[in-house]
């Protein structure tokens, strides 16, 4: 208790001595002294807000994991029944699947698009994975035959200034026949083996446990443990 006392009086005091600075410093042009204005106006208030207890820091949960999971695509759909589909997740999962059916006789025809997600590693390509349920032509309403699909699509920058040309690359997309795994996103993974540069390529670190995945060697984005590039912001890529 003593400790935040301590801790609130030291911030009322920063807000104290925020409040006492001249306006122009530290500045360099009246844009700069403006800012700087606005800053010492507002930034002092905030500081009291939470010194007076408004802001609950609450400790980082340990470490869990994913669990493998054995779903069918009936399963999946009926997880995200009423869930709203956004304009990205449709179009990676008609890119998935387009390319799918590019390289096999016998075609698949969209059941459900599921959900994805789209992010940017450290060395700045930017990835998106995606669900959809599918079934081969002519057999959409049999349950017995609809499948369960994961896809990696990739963004290929060049591609982004031109009007005729798709800028989403598909990188891989598979049926998910046996076990899958949850995304690792929303948790820190309890890692029990040795990894390098904290790349875990078991697990997606950039989906939520809702997209579901193969095994790690099935795609390429996602791996890096420390989550930390998959916060930041990345390009639209959706083709107009």
């Amino acid at each position: 208790m003593e400790q935040t006392e301590r801790g609130k009086q030291r911030m009322l005091e920063f807000a104290k001595e925020l409040e006492n600075m001249p306006d122009d410093e530290p500045c360099f042009s009246e844009e700069d002294r403006a800012g700087w204005r606005h800053f010492k106006n507002k930034f002092p208030g905030y500081i009291r807000w939470i010194a007076d207890g408004n802001v609950i820091f609450r400790p980082t949960p340990p470490p869990s994991d994913t669990h493998e999971e054995d779903l069918t695509a009936e399963q999946m759909e009926e997880c995200l029944t009423g869930h709203e589909i956004c304009p990205q997740a449709r179009h990676f999962a008609a890119l998935a699947l387009k390319h799918y059916n590019s390289k096999r006789v016998h075609k698949f025809v969209m059941a459900t698009v599921l959900l994805s997600k789209c992010f940017t590693e450290h060395d700045g390509v930017t990835y998106g994975h995606v669900n959809f349920t599918a079934a081969p032509q002519g057999q959409v309403t049999s349950l017995a035959t609809k499948r369960l699909f994961f896809a990696e699509l990739m963004l290929v920058p060049e591609l982004q200034m031109d009007e005729t040309a798709e800028p989403m690359r598909v990188v891989n997309v598979c049926t998910i026949d046996g076990s899958c795994y949850g995304g690792c996103h929303l948790i820190k993974r309890d890692i029990k083996k040795s990894i390098r540069n904290k790349m875990d390529y078991d697990r997606c670190h950039a989906c939520s446990d809702r997209i579901k995945h193969p095994k790690g060697d099935q795609f390429i984005g996602g791996h890096n443990s420390t989550r930390m590039p998959y916060y930041s912001a990345f390009p639209c890529v959706n083709k107009k």
